[in-house]
Order: C-alpha cells, then sequence, then structure tokens
C-alpha cells in the first residue's frame, strides 16, 4: 500500500505558499532569487492531493440500501357502473396496504481487512437489504453488525477478506484550519473526492442526533456521502462524515463529520456487545445561568452544570451527590456545556470510578463515583432569565387529588394554574401545571406563602416540580 510522507510534503508546501506571498507582495518588478525557484512548485500540493487519494480510494465504499415499505392508501368507487355507483355491489371499499420498494444510497469506510465496515445509522438502519460496491467495482452483499441511532453511527460486514482497510488517525489532535479531504458517493458518484478545511471543533447542539460533537468542515459534503470518509494529509480516517446544513438540499459550506475517536468507541461496543455501553450518573440537570450561579455563590465560573434532581437508587444518589450541586469537572476535567457534559459521562464505562468536582455550599468538594449502565439519560431541563416585574401568575394550594394525579399523594406544594404570557413567571420559563416545592430552600404550603416569601426579595430561587422531574427558576 502506498503511504504519504506527511511532515516532509507538508513542509515543502508551506515553504512555497509563504515564498510566494513573500514575493508578491515585494512587487511585479521583483525577480524570485534562483536558488528558491525549485522550490516554488504549484505542483507539489496538487501531487500531494493525488498521493492521498490513491491510498484513500480504495478503502471507502459505496452501500446502496433496499427497504420495503407498507402503506395504506384508500380505495374509491367503480365509476364504471351506468349510475356511477354500483348500490347492490362493493363500490366503497375500506382502505388497502400496498408495498412499494425505497432504495438509498450511501458511503462506507472499511476498517478491518476482514470485511468490517463503519458508516451511518440514517445509511443502513432501517434497510431490509444491503449492497457493498468496492472501487474495483466487486460487489457484495452486507448484513448489521450493529448501529447506534443516538451517536447515527453503524458497523456492517461483508464476507470478504484482505481488503483495503483504511488507517485510523486521532481526532483529538485535528486544529481547526487544517487541510482535510472527504472521500464518498454524492448523489452516486462513487470515488468523489474533495479537500477543504476544518472550520470548527466540537460542534454540539445541532440537532442531527442524541450525542453530538462534530468536526465541522467546508470539503464539499453532498448526499450520499454520509458514512464515508474525512481524512488528514497522512491519509488516516479523523472522521465519518455524517450531515450537511443547507437551504436547497446541496452544498452549502458547512458539513459535519463524526470524530473517528467516537466512532472507533461506538464500532467496538456494537461488535463486542451489540448495543454501546454508556455511563450513567442519574441526575436531573440544567444550564448553570448567570443569575443561578451568583445565587448559589460562585461568581467566577467556568462551565459547569447545576443538579435539579437526583434519581433514587442511582450512582448519584447512593455516592453523595446532592440536588443544588453544581458540578464543576469530571476527572479534574472542565466542561463548557451540557452537552459536553453528558458526552464525558457516557464515554466513561459503567463499572468505572470518576471524580465528579462539585460546588458546594460555598466550598469545593471532589466526590468519587462508580458510574452506572445508561437505561435513561440525565434529563436536562433550561431556564431564561426574568425580564419583567410582573409575576403574572394564578396559584392553587397542591389538593391531595392533584398530587394523586401527579403520582405522589404526599407532595406538598404551590400549583401554577395559569400564566400571563407576559408577566414575569412566564419569562423566567413557569409553565402551567408547574408545582412549586421550595422558595430559597424552605418549602411553600400555600400561594399566600409563596407571594409572602417572593415580595421580600428581589432575587429568589424557585424549586419546581415539572413533569416528574424538579428545576431550579430564579424569580
Amino acid at each position: 500500500m502506498k503511504t504519504v510522507n506527511h511532515k516532509s510534503v507538508t513542509q515543502i508546501v508551506l515553504v512555497s505558499l509563504l515564498l510566494a506571498g513573500a514575493f508578491s507582495a515585494a512587487g511585479s518588478d521583483e525577480t524570485v532569487p534562483q536558488e528558491f525557484a525549485p522550490v516554488f512548485d504549484p505542483h507539489i500540493l496538487s501531487n500531494m492531493f493525488v498521493a492521498i487519494s490513491e491510498l484513500v480510494g480504495p478503502g471507502v465504499v459505496t452501500i446502496t440500501s433496499r427497504t420495503t415499505v407498507v402503506t395504506r392508501v384508500p380505495s374509491f368507487p367503480d365509476f364504471s357502473h351506468p349510475f356511477m355507483i354500483d348500490p347492490w355491489g362493493d363500490s366503497f371499499q375500506m382502505p388497502r396496504e400496498q408495498e412499494y420498494i425505497m432504495t438509498g444510497i450511501g458511503s462506507g469506510v472499511i476498517v478491518s481487512a476482514d470485511g468490517m465496515i463503519l458508516t451511518n445509522h440514517h445509511v443502513v438502519g432501517e434497510a431490509d437489504e444491503l449492497e457493498v460496491v468496492l472501487q474495483s467495482g466487486d460487489r457484495y452483499p452486507a448484513e448489521i453488525v450493529g448501529t447506534d441511532p443516538q451517536t447515527d453511527l453503524a458497523v456492517i460486514r461483508i464476507d470478504a477478506s484482505d481488503l483495503p482497510a483504511i488507517s485510523i488517525g486521532d481526532s483529538d489532535d485535528l486544529k481547526v484550519g487544517q487541510w482535510v479531504l472527504a472521500v464518498g458517493s454524492p448523489f452516486a458518484l462513487s470515488q468523489t473526492v474533495t479537500q477543504g478545511i476544518i472550520s470548527y471543533i466540537g460542534r454540539s447542539d445541532v440537532g442531527l442526533a442524541e450525542y453530538e460533537d462534530y468536526i465541522q468542515t467546508d470539503a464539499a459534503i453532498n448526499p450520499g456521502n454520509s458514512g464515508g470518509a474525512l481524512v488528514d494529509l497522512d491519509g488516516r480516517l479523523v472522521g465519518i462524515n455524517t450531515a450537511i446544513v443547507t437551504r436547497n438540499g446541496g452544498y452549502q459550506g458547512v458539513g459535519f463529520a463524526i470524530p473517528v475517536n467516537v466512532a472507533v468507541d461506538v464500532m467496538e461496543d456494537l461488535v463486542a456487545h451489540g448495543y454501546v455501553r454508556r455511563g450513567w450518573l442519574g441526575v436531573t440537570i440544567q444550564e448553570l445561568t448567570p443569575g443561578l450561579a451568583k445565587h448559589f455563590g460562585l461568581d467566577d465560573r467556568n462551565g459547569g452544570v447545576l443538579v435539579s434532581q437526583v434519581l433514587s437508587d442511582t450512582p448519584a444518589s447512593m455516592h453523595g451527590i446532592n440536588r443544588g450541586d453544581i458540578i464543576l469537572t469530571i476527572d479534574g476535567e472542565t466542561f463548557r456545556t451540557i452537552t459536553e457534559f453528558r458526552n464525558m459521562i457516557a464515554d466513561v464505562d459503567p463499572g468505572n470510578e470518576v471524580e465528579i468536582g462539585i460546588f458546594r455550599d460555598g466550598r469545593n468538594v471532589s466526590i468519587p463515583v462508580v458510574l452506572g449502565e445508561r437505561g435513561a439519560d440525565e434529563t436536562v431541563v433550561s431556564s431564561a432569565p426574568s425580564t419583567s416585574d410582573d409575576f403574572g401568575w394564578i396559584l392553587e394550594e397542591l389538593d391531595r387529588e392533584t398530587a394523586e394525579v401527579l403520582g405522589d399523594p404526599s407532595l406538598r406544594g404551590v400549583l401554577v394554574v395559569d400564566v400571563n404570557q407576559s408577566g414575569r413567571a412566564a419569562s423566567v420559563g413557569i409553565n402551567p401545571g408547574d408545582v412549586i416545592i421550595e422558595v430559597d430552600g424552605f418549602e411553600v404550603t400555600s400561594p399566600e406563602e409563596l407571594n409572602r416569601m417572593i415580595s421580600s426579595t428581589c432575587d429568589v430561587l424557585l424549586l419546581v416540580l415539572r413533569q416528574g422531574h424538579s428545576v431550579y427558576f430564579m424569580m
């Protein structure tokens, strides 16, 4: 298999580009010194891309899928009867089922010589039949080893040997601005290579999957590229191309790839267990807004999440995590967003111990926790800052009958019956049906008590029960 000398080629290319900029800046009358002329060769960059394409191409495949879809279609009267409708016949019939075949196309990456292929869940997950086409034109039926909709990854297998498996890189080493190539089958055009740079690393909250940590690139990605390879200048796999942002269905300069380190972890679990094992803490968490951080006494913050509820019989409850704790680190590592926190917890194998760094009662505490296996995830809730002085709500004391409907006859609190959308309660995120349990840590049982407590201070902390989960709001 051919190899690319990444370091030497890249250094020469960079020197060439720097010299080109220096000499062009000097003016058109300046001449290039003779000793530098051999270095200033634009063919070097072109030849480098050619070499990478030849190296990577055999390891990228085209995947075609066939899915049988059953739909119900209406039946119409028989208008061939002279009276248009046959009063004695079966003119009106019930809707009938009809089958049709839906075909799809995507890409995949050969990751082992014995036929293991990495791709996207949305390429193969619902398919009844799969066929893999190699660069050589050879075709193989494929079977699904496992899929993970939470990351949109899948592993399939073909019965073949001595396949040209791609070299695996390290996505943790990637930098913004780094050159990358995308290889796949856009619009069924197999072995298409496009070039660009890494535009962003760690893109999340895109809304494509439950666990998101994307590499953003401007290398052209189009429908059919899904599941294909994103490679670096060594020809090493650094990402699995997954999705694009577009207004017209085609390339518009923003594409997303799943980092190869994430993909390999998912693949190993799918091969070994048939599903992905993820760590689980067992808490309800919410964004730590500046107002909440200040209320809990954390003025200088860098990330973190607020624990608004600790579920019973979970790793969090058994190891001493409390409601109101602010989680700042996991094994000493900080995180910027809720998504990063969830990804970090999920990446830990169940049964392993992590050090949870929390801020509690004005001091930092480190708590060792042995994570469980995720059956249900950390629930995420959110709140918004206050913008109005009018409370704008209708409150009632929570009666026993309503508490029973909510699933806890012993529950005490104040029920929010209605909310004026222009009022202060709505602006902070309070909804009808919420039950206010505490104000600044003190239990409340009547609307009068609640109104007295919140009118006596500017900023108060409400603990609200919503759909079985508790969440904090600043009021």
